[in-house]
């Protein structure tokens, strides 16, 4: 029996430690980078230094895009690799609220003690990145809106908006 497309895009994203981002500045140029991660339905969390340019650049527009994306060791076919994408609203997350230190045990869970090094380094912002939806391509042919919460998808035809 197949997955339904938004349990595989759930798999997905809980298979990989790291996502893929984009950022653009308030002038719009662009830039491409990537952080670990922790998620918690439905927000992602990332925790990145102010000096990087995708850190400034979300601070700038409250904006990111995100992918995950299969492993090249393990895909059939490099034009068709499985992956997961979703617009974000970023919005930095107050030190030591508890939001704050939910999210930061997430992060020793899933990272373990080489977390403990950065987590108190003072010029590292938590963000929580709010999918407004994602689009999970599965395969040729097999591309799917998710909504945001995960749990509804709908596959994408030539008359859909989203490509």
């Amino acid at each position: 029996m197949v997955d339904k497309p938004e349990d595989s895009a759930l798999k997905l994203l809980s298979s990989r430690k790291t996502l893929v981002m984009a950022t653009a500045d308030k002038n719009g140029a662009p830039s491409v980078s990537y952080a670990p991660f922790v998620r918690r339905a439905p927000p992602l969390y990332v925790y990145t230094s102010s000096l990087s340019r995708h850190t400034r650049n979300m601070m700038e527009t409250a904006k990111a895009s995100v992918m995950f994306i299969e492993d090249e060791a393990r895909t059939r076919n490099f034009f068709a690799r499985k992956r997961f994408t979703c617009q974000c609203r970023a919005e930095s997350v107050g030190r030591e609220t508890t939001e704050w230190r939910t999210a930061m045990s997430l992060f020793r869970k899933k990272y373990g003690r080489v977390f403990d090094m950065i987590r108190p380094l003072p010029d590292f912002i938590l963000f929580r990145l709010i999918p407004d939806g994602g689009l999970y391509v599965r395969g040729f042919g097999q591309a799917f809106e998710v909504s945001p919460d995960m749990k509804n998808s709908k596959h994408v035809t030539g008359d859909s908006k989203r490509t």
